[in-house]
């Protein structure tokens, strides 16, 4: 071989090498790193990313990996800050505090991927419309209006993926596409909607999310919708998401939801099928622990039987691996600058601070006979009800070391008496001697507060509301408690709407203090002493009764659901809020009269603090169609904005309406368009409370197409939050540079090692049973897992040689991981034999015992 021919071979030796290594190099486009990478993959590797528990690829070097994780308010882990549940946040109408809640929550998610805990594919957030407050997942919810919930889901993709032109933070995973809104056989049922109900109610948020926001996943929901099941849906996953909104993300199948399209669904007639259909309709993954789902053990199947191709399933797993790419899998830390945040972001005093200003703004004073705020000087006070003493955080939580209950909170706030009783359970029967004690607290106390609401037992996933009455016996509660104290204060913490019958006239103040994170102590007293103004709106309507809801399974609003529709008097209406002070919002202008195609009218008004107190006020923009189109809502938000202003300031608001927001879906010609006609522009402090009014003639046209190289109307591309670094929240940055402390070895106690695994939905706690001996008349015993304390417990001994404890512990970062529960026995002497543990579902109870038993 002469010299020429060897530099030839070697230089095609380099190239081959170098392009072998492409995946590998950082500054290679993404697509094309994604292809070298995929071409090196085996059939059976490739299958395997379409799982959530994702094995290694060890000859690739690419370590194992859990696609799934939570952050709906707070990352679902120990010691990360819980944020107020949704249907809170959705309460502040504050989205640019949704932002920074959300740069806090993904900073922790991040935080613990740097320290190898977690991932950073987040499933959520839900978006799914709050039509009915009976769905038990409504919780979860912004709002039952559209373009709400679009504008806080909005900041909290921004918040979550954050603002780095090659890296994202983390991944945000909208869920659940399309309209579930009900949990019972959610496997099984059909949402039947119109095409034109689907583009102007259901689709608005998701849209947002993903053509404006560029959110990186997508969540189909287990339901079917117009009977199509929805992750084999090729019209809702490709031919819109992707062909019209331009979606370059994955999609995940709620949890078996593919493979549930054969035994769930019966829409196909193997499981073969069925992982063929989610694939070729755009559907990527399935949701599925600690092993692989039936699709994923489905797909080599589906090619060998023709039912799938190898290139169109490699189409999912390039999107896939385009997410692991742009979140920095395979790069170097150092050159990903959220590589730095450190584990001191973890409940951090700015997250915890942060929380608490949260909390604050999503509390809404709904009624006040001049009982609120509390006198400084009130001397004693009766504390009640189930929601008192605890801090519920609501579903899909985390584990904060900090929680502070309404109990504790107002201990804090006050040096009067405080005569605290339970009086009754979330949803026990009643009880005659636990209302006796609470109504003996009551009498011999200035003011009775007491706290009310609904939980997991009655609201959640896969179960929900049966009324919006209390459940249990705490309606009989209240009304015990009103007949020996009328200097009484309702504090609710539900999951939406709740009634609490003819109590409703008698008491004088009532409080929605909401799941509100782990803060919500503190909150709830700052606005029960005046501390704190309270400005927090309702974001959806608040009925009457029961009878004022159409059944759970109708998804039709123009049947009365949501302000847009309801035509009867609701309780307390949409955007609806009280104040210690009042607001005076009048002088509507407007800068222009005749709307021109893609024009857009800028609304002026004059808002005034008129009372005596500092105060948050919720400027709101509706508009009403003029003309006689009975398919048209009664009203529809268009703008708003959350603004504070002192004792007797004065400001000028101006909401921007694009021409887009009079618009309608034409089915025939399957647009947007805008109807030549007359609209009122209604400015006011609720949907109701309309201070300020003008009309605009809007000229008939079409609305452009919106997708992610099309941005709506309501983008805002020069925002401030689109240029914020990571580490914008945070005032004092110097925490930042501290070195992670190292935990200091403690006495591990008694030790019980258990694997908890994935029941297949959503829990929050395991029940277990502490099966132990007394050897005193009273004992103490305090549980830790992963040295984070569940809870203390004082146990009195019992005319039995071993009694039990009834426990809940809280489910562990992850599953399918073996822990350990420690138990210190404090000053008494106990004998623990076992714990048993009860798995939620139908899984088998088992014991554990002590190490070395």
């Amino acid at each position: 071989m002469n010299q020429l021919s060897k530099i030839i071979v070697a230089l095609f030796l380099f190239s081959a090498g170098s392009n072998a290594q492409t995946w590998k190099n950082p500054n290679a486009p993404t697509e094309d790193r994604v292809k070298d990478l995929l071409s090196k993959m085996t059939l059976e590797e490739k299958i395997s990313q379409c799982s959530s528990d994702i094995p290694a690829i060890d000859r690739l070097g690419i370590p194992a990996y859990i696609w799934y994780g939570e952050a709906l308010h707070g990352v679902i882990a120990w010691n990360c800050t819980s944020f107020p549940q949704n249907i809170a946040m959705g309460a502040t109408w504050n989205p640019n505090l949704m932002f920074d809640v959300a740069t806090a929550i993904s900073n922790e998610a991040r935080a613990l991927k740097n320290n190898g805990q977690k991932e950073v594919m987040m499933f959520s957030p839900t978006v799914n419309l709050g039509r009915d407050p009976r769905w038990g997942r409504n919780e979860e919810c912004y709002s039952e209006d559209p373009f709400l919930m679009s504008e806080m889901a909005r900041m909290y993709i921004r918040g979550m993926q954050g603002n780095d032109k090659k890296y994202l933070k983390t991944v945000t995973t909208v869920k659940h596409f399309i309209a579930n809104n009900v949990e019972k056989n959610r496997e099984r049922i059909q949402s039947n909607i119109s095409e034109k109900d689907l583009r102007e109610f259901y689709m608005p948020a998701y849209k947002t999310c993903i053509a404006d926001e560029e959110a990186g996943g997508i969540m189909s929901a287990l339901n079917g919708l117009n009977g199509v099941p929805s992750s084999g849906s090729k019209w809702l996953l490709t031919d819109v998401l992707r062909n019209e909104w331009g979606f370059k993300g994955y999609v995940v199948a709620d949890w078996n939801a593919a493979s549930g399209m054969f035994n769930n669904q019966k829409y196909v007639k193997s499981f073969p099928e069925a992982s063929a259909l989610a694939i070729k309709s755009g559907t990527d993954q399935e949701c599925f622990r600690p092993k692989a789902s039936l699709m994923i053990q489905n797909l080599k199947p589906a090619i060998e039987q023709g039912l799938l191709t190898e290139a169109e399933l490699d189409v999912s797993v390039a999107r896939l691996l385009r997410l692991r790419f742009l979140t920095g899998d395979f790069d170097k830390p150092e050159l990903n600058p959220y590589s730095k945040i450190p584990q001191s972001v973890l409940e951090s005093d700015t997250h915890k601070k942060l929380a608490l200003k949260a909390a604050e703004q999503a509390i809404v004073l709904l009624k006040n006979d001049n009982i609120l705020p509390l006198k400084k000087d009130v001397k004693s006070i009766a504390v009640l009800g189930p929601f008192a003493n605890q801090a519920w955080l609501g579903i899909y939580s985390g584990f904060p070391k900090s929680k502070i209950s309404p109990l504790a909170g107002i201990k804090n706030s006050t040096t009067a008496q405080i005569n605290y009783a339970e009086g009754c359970g979330i949803i026990e029967p009643f009880d005659e001697a636990k209302i006796k004690e609470a109504v003996e607290a009551a009498k011999k106390s200035e003011v009775a507060i007491i706290f009310v609401g609904n939980d997991e037992k009655t609201s959640t996933e896969n179960t929900d509301r049966l009324t919006l009455a209390l459940p249990g016996a705490q309606q009989r509660l209240i009304e015990a408690v009103l007949k020996v104290n009328k200097n009484t204060v309702v504090i609710l913490i539900p999951s939406g709407a709740t009634t609490i019958g003819p109590s409703q006239k008698e008491v004088p103040g009532i409080i929605c203090a909401w799941p509100n994170g782990q803060e919500q102590g503190t909150a709830i007293a700052n606005v029960l002493w005046g501390k704190y103004n309270p400005g927090g709106k309702l974001n959806s309507t608040w009925y009457e009764s029961d009878n004022d809801l159409p059944n759970i399974h109708d998804y039709d609003l123009r049947k009365g659901r949501t302000y847009m529709f309801f035509k009867n008097k609701p309780l307390y209406p949409f955007g609806y809020g009280l104040s210690y002070t009042s607001f005076d919002i009048k002088e509507l202008k407007l800068d222009k009269t005749t709307l021109a195609v893609n024009e857009s009218v800028a609304v002026t008004v004059s808002v005034t603090n008129s009372g005596k107190i500092d105060g948050d006020e919720v400027v709101q923009l509706y508009i009403r169609d003029l003309s006689k189109n009975k398919l048209a809502p009664l009203k529809s938000l268009k703008g708003f904005e959350r603004i504070h202003l002192k004792a007797g300031e004065t400001k000028n608001v101006t909401l921007n309406v694009p021409y887009a927001a009079f618009n309608y879906y034409n089915v025939d010609n399957k647009r947007f368009e805008v109807s030549d006609g007359k609209f009122e522009i209604m400015v006011g402090n609720s949907s109701e409370k309309i201070l300020a009014k003008g009309k605009v003639k809007v000229k008939a046209g079409v609305v452009p197409e919106v997708n992610v190289d099309n941005k709506s109307a309501y983008f805002n591309a020069k925002d401030p939050n689109r240029f914020k670094n990571w580490d914008a929240i945070y005032d004092d940055k110097s925490f930042l540079q501290t070195a992670n402390p190292k935990s200091k070895k403690e006495d591990s106690g008694i030790e019980f090692k258990m694997t908890f695994t994935d029941p297949g939905f959503y829990v929050n706690t395991w029940d277990a049973e502490v099966n132990m001996k007394l050897k005193t008349n009273e004992a103490t015993l305090k549980l830790t897992m992963l040295g984070n304390e569940i809870d203390t417990y004082v146990v009195k001994k019992e005319n039995t040689e071993f009694q039990t404890l009834a426990i809940k512990i809280p489910i562990p970062p992850e599953y399918g991981k073996e822990v350990i529960l420690n138990a210190f026995i404090l000053p008494s002497e106990m004998e623990i034999e076992s714990i048993k543990i009860i798995p939620p579902g139908n899984a088998k109870p088992y014991r554990v015992h002590p190490k070395g038993k």
